[in-house]
């Protein structure tokens, strides 16, 4: 990623606190997103200018689409 080898080190997440954030498309639609941290990793001897410790985050985000006037009609569910 950086053309380089850096060192790191894993910090493991002891407990953490994910929100969904709710947005309003212009399209009629409402979307849930929410980025999901996988790994936290501490970038060793690097700090930013006010002396706080470079992080590294690998995250994947989560969408949910709560209404949409685009959804399509679920043909598969059939009740007998």
């Amino acid at each position: 990623m950086f053309g380089h080898d850096i060192p790191v080190t894993d910090v493991p997440v002891v407990d953490h606190e994910e929100r969904f954030l709710q947005y309003k498309l212009e399209d009629g639609s409402i979307i849930k997103v929410k980025n999901v941290a996988t790994s936290v990793l501490r970038v060793d001897d690097q700090y930013l200018p006010d002396g706080s410790p470079v992080y590294l985050i690998i995250s994947n985000p989560v969408v949910s689409v709560v209404s949409s006037p685009h959804k399509k009609a679920n043909d598969t569910l059939k009740v007998n």
